[in-house]
């Protein structure tokens, strides 16, 4: 293209759409830039809106509005625009920042998105689950409409749409339609979200507005991201990478003998297409077969990633491309397609070649939710059939294959391939599944199923797997069990389900003590939080070669690594120390009422120290150096030294759980205990909304059940409260522990 040309395109009709008009390139970075300001013009930065994830990015035509970097400085895109046809589309990774009303300068980016989208400075605008508030203070004319079809879409410039629940194909196909024709779009939605409120539906395969989007090259992912960010900044100069197509193209030219590509391109690169790949249904090729002619053939030298080699994104740039899109394929792949994943050798493990085949018959109990486990392997590679009542068909079950859910597509290094479970949707009574990785089998009930009557699932094709049941199994029978010959073994109990591999399973000869002992350390925890009545299904323990984050982390499951299995496993090593599981379990119980900013990894140890004391019989404190009297004597001193001392307390869990400890020493767990049951109790008051009302009934209920006054206490420490909290228990007994 010549200047004069591209100049005096630019002067006449809009950079991004005379590029489009006469190339198929990548647009140049100054046509991205002069887009992108006209977005951000007046916008300084926004804040983050709930739980976003990324949006993917890879249309020729298409860029990053907004992004933040991760902890390599990464770049990430919350939000993205794109030409598609005459139209002209914003997607944003939460359906929260359609409004406008987020907060910082969240309503003139809405309002430059409508400008932009609509190409006119006031056009006529639909919404659809969006509210208009903050377009029509600034004097735009809104107006809602009913559903996604071309007689209503007609009517407007541009339409704002939560495409949250926007899912049928042909909602999608009349907006697609809509946007070709000339019309400006703003989307957005909770994409990791979607799976949850959809009964087990992939975002990928299901969403049929987000299939629409698929030719402009942007979709919303079905991924996270952003956890420790408050606010996104507003940048004209992005890194071009963030497009995959571009990271692809700069791939195969050095491939080629060109640009040699820094590491940090790699790494952006990498993640510009892996962000990509997790929008694509697997029968769309497009991105796969781009990002294959980019790395060139797999040889057999390719390498798999181990614990003891791991795959780096420095030095293994390639196989790691080719491995992480491989397993986006794969999970969505059908079942027929599936051949075993060489990776699966080295995790989660290898069958034996002489494993027998069998058939088993699963009961499954719908009042529980979650992963039911069978007792059987799937073999990687080899599909299984899975056959339910017709009745149940098509009502939110679904067969997981492999308990390791983790994702590891962010981290710098990966020890196994980063994705190994799938799930599938049981739609009809026969449903065929496979997995390329292999793993223990489990039926997966929805929480809306309680009410459905309990039926039997026959699982055909998978291998035994070591399974002992509290109460069903005796420490006789496992002796037998534990020979089954699938590589990973589970135990359970009512209360808690453990899994670790089958190497570790040998060495347990007790296990009625063993689940005896985890069935009582979550009862504890239960009881003392009051949450006994809301549990519906078992906490689960999964072991990992390598884990999302962390040394261990909590969640369903909590995830802990493979070494620490024979720990979780041994009854008397548990005992002492065990900290990290209680931790972790612990977490899983916190709740907002008493949890607040700078006790999220304090509130769970409170209630893990009470396993010490109500299970293991033995002092609250040994279990970390942490809250031990010499820990707790110098966060007393480290305190009196801060000059600013919330702050200092919300720094250091350790330093602020000796609050705690102080409290339970002088007034006992009972206490404690009273405290949190407190919050079901309506002669306390409502539940407090936010941290500061949250701090404020932490000082006036736990004085009210000790009957002393603590405000000076909570003063000492740092924690502030307000003057009214204060007022309300001042006439009780003041209190402070000897030595403060």
């Amino acid at each position: 293209m010549q200047t004069t040309r591209l100049l005096s395109l630019i002067s006449r009709i809009s950079l991004i759409f005379a590029f489009a008009a006469v190339s198929h390139a990548q647009m140049p970075p100054a046509l991205v830039n002069a887009e992108r300001a006209k977005i951000l013009e007046g916008v300084k930065s926004v804040p983050k809106a709930g739980a976003p994830g990324p949006v993917g990015i890879w249309g020729n035509i298409a860029f990053p509005i907004l992004s933040a970097p991760d902890k390599d400085g990464v770049e990430i895109a919350v939000a993205a625009a794109a030409g598609y046809g005459k139209g002209r589309i914003v997607l944003f990774g939460h359906n929260g920042y359609l409004g406008g009303n987020a907060g910082g300068d969240h309503a003139q980016l809405i309002e430059n998105c409508v400008k932009w989208a609509g190409n006119k400075a006031k056009p006529r605008i639909g919404l659809k689950g969006v509210k208009g508030d903050a377009l029509s203070q600034r004097g735009f004319k809104t107006e809602e409409f009913g559903t996604v079809e071309k007689k209503n879409l007609s009517d407007y410039d541009v339409v704002l749409i939560n495409i949250q629940g926007i899912t049928s194909a042909e909602e999608g196909a009349a907006l697609a339609e809509y946007i070709k024709g000339g019309g400006g779009f703003i989307g957005g939605m909770t994409g990791w979200a979607y799976s949850q409120g959809s009964g087990g539906k992939d975002l990928a395969i299901s969403h049929g507005v987000n299939q629409a989007l698929m030719p402009a090259g942007v979709a919303i992912t079905d991924m996270s991201a952003f956890d420790q960010l408050r606010s996104f900044d507003a940048r004209i100069e992005l890194p071009a990478m963030m497009n995959a197509s571009d990271a692809i193209s700069a791939i195969k030219k050095q491939r080629e003998g060109g640009p040699a590509l820094t590491p940090e391109q790699i790494k952006q690169g990498m993640n510009a297409i892996q962000i990509a790949m997790a929008a694509q249904p697997p029968d769309r090729s497009n991105l796969k077969n781009a990002v294959t002619a980019a790395l060139g053939s797999a040889g057999s030298d390719t390498p798999v990633p181990t614990r003891q080699e791991p795959l780096t994104d420095t030095q293994h740039a390639a196989a790691r491309l080719r491995l992480g899109m491989e397993t986006r394929v794969l999970r969505l792949a059908s079942a027929d397609g599936i051949k075993a994943h060489p990776a699966h050798v080295e995790f989660p493990g290898k069958v034996p070649e002489d494993a027998p085949r069998i058939t088993g018959e699963v009961p499954i109990t719908p009042d529980t939710p979650g992963w039911q486990s069978t007792g059987l392997y799937a073999v990687a590679g080899e599909p299984i059939t899975v056959t339910i009542p017709e009745q149940h068909a098509d009502k939110g079950y679904a067969v997981r294959i492999g308990c390791h859910s983790d994702t590891l597509y962010h981290l710098d290094k990966w020890q196994r391939a980063p994705d190994i479970t799938r799930s599938d949707a049981l739609a009809a009574a026969t449903t065929k599944a496979a997995s390329a990785f292999g793993g223990l089998i489990y039926i997966q009930v929805p929480g809306r199923a309680k009410d459905d009557e309990p039926f039997t699932a026959a699982i055909q094709g998978g291998i035994a797997a070591p399974l002992f049941v509290l109460g069903k199994d005796t420490d006789d029978t496992w002796k037998e069990i534990r020979k089954r010959p699938a590589p990973w073994a589970e135990m359970a109990c009512d209360k808690m389900i453990i899994s670790f591999p089958r190497e570790v399973a040998q060495n347990i000869n007790n296990p009625t003590d063993l689940m005896s002992f985890w069935k009582a350390v979550v009862e504890a925890q239960d009881d003392l939080t009051n949450q006994a009545e809301e549990r519906r299904r078992p906490e689960r323990i999964v072991s990992d070669v390598q884990i999302s984050a962390g040394y261990m982390h909590s969640g369903y499951p909590i995830m802990i690594p493979t070494s620490a299995a024979p720990e979780m496993t041994t009854l008397t090593r548990l005992k002492f120390p065990g900290w990290g599981f209680y931790h972790e379990i612990g977490h899983n119980h916190q709740r907002g009422t008493f949890t607040f900013d700078g006790t999220g990894e304090v509130t769970n140890n409170v209630i893990g120290m009470y396993c010490y004391e109500a299970v293991l019989k033995k002092d609250k404190i040994i279990g970390h150096t942490g809250a031990s009297e010499e820990g707790q004597k110098e966060h007393i001193k480290e305190i009196k030294r801060a000059d600013d001392k919330f702050a200092a307390w919300k720094k250091s869990p350790f330093l602020a759980l000796t609050t705690y400890i102080q409290l339970v020493d002088a007034f006992g767990w009972e206490a404690w205990r009273k405290y949190l049951h407190s919050f079901a109790d309506p002669g306390f008051g409502p539940a407090p909304k936010g941290d500061d009302e949250v701090r404020d009934q932490f000082l006036v209920r736990y004085s009210k059940i000790t009957g002393k006054n603590l405000g000076p206490f909570f003063d000492f420490w740092g924690i502030p409260v307000s003057s009214a909290a204060k007022a309300e228990v001042s006439k009780l007994e003041v209190w402070m522990p000897k030595g403060l």
